[in-house]
């Protein structure tokens, strides 16, 4: 049959496009395998323990563990939002917005978390590696056309000593693969008009949002930008993006986005513009923490930290690029957001493509992908730069971008590395093109092996002895005491010791992000304390006025277990007090947080109170505290206070005082709760002053005046009387705030306050 020149033009499109896509379909095959090789021999010490071990970001590792579990739990069991609980900080609660939930990471992985949850979360670290290696191959592939420099470009992405770091640290960080597919699908977006691609765009994006990390989706929108500015740049390319057609696409984009993101959006937002989500977000948001988690540029040319061959060669360089003394203050080196190093070899890849692009294109190939990389690695260095252990004083453009709404919550300059590592893997890709131009096919892969494997020497994250391997792990093994509580049922409360942070450790809270992960065990039930990302005071506040939680933080401190209160009495009677009111029948104690002195101090007041453990483990003690509490709760007037009374110490400097020293401070609204079993007569002594020498406080007993005390500058001793109902009632200590004090806290001071009671 006659067939017309159109037809025939068709056909061999055809056939070429066929062939093209199974070529491509074979290469993106053989680079997954690869790639899958590479990082399961990486990572050995995960691939052989996946079941018991995770990757060792010590707190985060846990809270990460937490959040995959929590968001399918909420969802399917409890129906609610996965931005709030109530299971954290009992009976507080917790917003969890600024936490790094990954929601679609726990919602696609809740089959493998009902077999292991340490398997779900081992196995998103480490296609975290092999998809960002195969979608990075994908991206260089079609904007270059060489298959093996496309496969060292994704590498060069995948397995970054940025990405290796981040990932160890953070699981969210770990899961950067769909960068590099946003960017595939977007360019063809605006080059294609095709639906499929804005649905992949659209569905690449959400991924990178809500699979790994929406700092990464604000990160990605500038990425985004400028690939269409160097669209507008180009004359011969601009078209694409001024029509009417990619207006279309773009918006179509945009509303997949916004729809389908929309169960996750609201809660976002309406979290977001909580005052209380607004100052937890905030409270790190300042010049010495910019600059702590921002690249040195000597950490662009030296060797990351957790190269395993060069780990244990060079420790005194790494303190300092990864530390910083800024103002006098020295910050503890935070080493996770601050390895940036590029590698000599691609280093010598981007220079021949630079060097070849300029004589043959003036720079047409290479130019905007280096403007990208400059930008994005100008903004990684944070507000001020630095070289070495030298905060040089010269500003980097951070200083301004941390002024601008949303954009700024990108608060770990460093992070933008995660584009600079994208863009090298590209002029890598051209510069290995050009390399081996015209060379056969044979010798450009051996080409492509040498380089390689000199890559992956310098940017190995592999450890070479079991002991650093160790330290890159963290037991995911939980006591089976936990999972027994979590075959109780009905509606309880635990307390797992350790629940507050302690200051004098360098990972202060390791043990209240591991109480979570157990709580993955307990089949729902709540637990007095947690970890979440950003401090929030008012979580800390509930946990740290419970006598026990608070005597146990100082004893891990060293100063044994004590309870500082303004108020004397029996913290004991204050505890179960607490234990009766939040239905905690189960005291269990982490047995790795205490040296043995602590523990044998712990376990004996513990024994002396609740008798002899019902568990106890090589881990683990869990004491049962129904008998206790039933004994003695309740039956006795109790008191204990309420809202932030500061102890003066914390004022103190060389010209402190011994009086003020002494005193616990408050302004505004402070207080105590006074518990009866029954209507009391109760009286209320106390030493007070004024940090003025003339300072009102007025006293309220459940709103209710009782009185003014009138204090003066030294301490005084002040006795007060008033009738109590049954039950719980709060007394409220009241000053206004005055400005001719030098702290606001310090308008009034008390200690040694008592009640003794006699029944009416």
């Amino acid at each position: 049959m006659h067939q017309t020149k159109t037809q025939m033009h068709k056909k061999v499109y055809d056939r070429m496009h066929n062939h093209l896509t199974s070529e491509t379909g074979m290469l993106c095959l053989k680079a997954l395998g690869l790639y899958a090789l590479i990082t399961l021999v990486m990572f050995w010490y995960i691939t052989v323990n996946p079941f018991s071990v995770v990757p060792n970001g010590s707190s985060d590792t846990y809270q990460s563990l937490w959040g995959l579990w929590w968001t399918p739990y909420s969802i399917f069991t409890l129906h609610t939002s996965p931005y709030s609980t109530n299971l954290l900080f009992y009976p507080v609660g917790a917003n969890l917005v600024t936490q790094t939930l990954m929601p679609l990471a726990g919602i696609i992985s809740a089959p493998i978390q009902a077999f292991s949850l340490p398997l779900a979360y081992n196995l998103i670290f480490l296609f975290g590696f092999i998809l960002s290696g195969l979608f990075a191959f994908m991206l260089i592939y079609y904007l270059t056309g060489n298959r093996y420099g496309a496969f060292l470009g994704g590498l060069i992405f995948a397995f970054s000593p940025m990405h290796i770091a981040q990932s160890i640290a953070h699981l969210n960080w770990a899961s950067i693969e769909f960068v590099p597919l946003f960017a595939l699908l977007f360019i063809l977006t605006i080059r294609e008009k095709r639906l499929l691609y804005v649905v992949g765009a659209a569905l690449s994006f959400l991924l990178i949002v809500f699979f790994g990390d929406p700092l990464q989706g604000i990160i990605t929108v500038i990425f985004a930008v400028c690939l269409i500015v160097i669209y507008l740049l180009s004359k011969s390319e601009r078209e694409r993006i001024l029509n009417a057609g990619f207006a279309i696409r773009f918006g179509e984009m945009v509303i997949i986005i916004a729809v389908l993101g929309l169960p996750f959006f609201i809660p976002t937002i309406s979290g977001v513009l909580q005052p209380s989500t607004v100052s937890a977000a905030n409270q790190l948001s300042n010049t010495p923490h910019f600059m702590l988690w921002s690249d040195n540029l000597a950490s662009y040319l030296l060797p990351s930290y957790y190269n395993g061959i060069f780990n244990g060669a060079m420790p005194p360089y790494f303190n300092s690029i990864y530390g910083l003394t800024y103002q006098g203050i020295q910050y503890t080196p935070d080493v996770s957001e601050k390895v940036s190093y590029v590698g000599y070899s691609v280093l010598l890849l981007v220079i021949i493509a630079l060097y070849t692009d300029y004589k043959k294109n003036l720079l047409r190939k290479t130019l905007p992908w280096l403007a990208i990389l400059l930008l994005f690695g100008w903004l990684s260095t944070g507000p001020v730069l630095q070289f070495l252990s030298v905060v040089t004083g010269v500003p980097g453009i951070y200083a301004v971008y941390q002024h601008i709404p949303v954009l700024n919550l990108v608060r770990e300059p460093g992070r933008f590395d995660l584009i600079v590592t994208l863009c090298l893997g590209i002029l890598a890709a051209i510069g290995f093109g050009y390399l081996t131009e015209g060379k056969p096919t044979g010798k450009t892969r051996m080409f492509a092996v040498a380089f390689a494997i000199v890559i992956l020497f310098e940017y190995n994250g592999m450890p070479f002895s079991s002991s650093y391997a160790n330290m890159l792990t963290a037991n995911a093994t939980i006591p089976a005491a936990y999972g027994q509580i979590g075959q109780i049922h009905g509606n309880l409360t635990v307390l797992t010791l350790p629940a507050l942070p302690n200051p004098a450790s360098a990972t202060p809270e390791l043990y209240p992000a591991v109480s979570m992960y157990y709580q993955t065990a307990m089949k729902g039930k709540a637990i007095i304390g947690g970890y979440t990302s950003r401090f929030n005071s008012t979580q800390q506040a509930s946990v740290s006025a419970l006598p026990l939680a608070s005597a146990v933080q100082y004893l891990q401190q060293g100063y044994g277990l004590v309870y500082p209160s303004p108020i004397l009495g029996n913290s004991t009677n204050v505890t179960l007090l607490w234990l009766g009111d939040d239905n905690i029948p189960f005291i269990t104690v982490i047995r790795s947080a205490f040296n043995n002195s602590a523990q044998e101090q712990l376990y004996g007041y513990l024994y002396s109170v609740f008798g002899t453990p019902v568990y106890t483990d090589n881990s683990t003690f869990v004491f049962g505290t129904a008998g206790a509490v039933n004994a003695h709760a309740g039956r006795a007037l109790t008191a204990y206070e309420a809202g932030t009374w500061i102890p003066g110490y914390s004022f103190c400097s060389s010209s402190c005082n011994t009086t003020l020293g002494s005193m616990w401070w408050g302004n505004n609204a402070r207080g105590a709760i006074v518990y009866a079993p029954n209507s009391m007569q109760v009286t209320m002594n106390m030493i007070a002053m004024g940090y003025l020498s003339s300072t009102p406080l007025y006293l309220y007993l459940n709103n209710a005046a009782l009185g003014r005390l009138n204090l003066t500058g030294t301490p005084q001793s002040y006795s007060v009387n008033f009738t109590v109902p049954s039950g719980i009632s709060e007394l409220t200590f009241y000053s206004p705030n005055n400005t001719a004090v030098p702290s606001p806290y310090l308008i009034y001071g008390a200690k040694n306050i008592t009640f003794k009671s006699q029944s009416k």
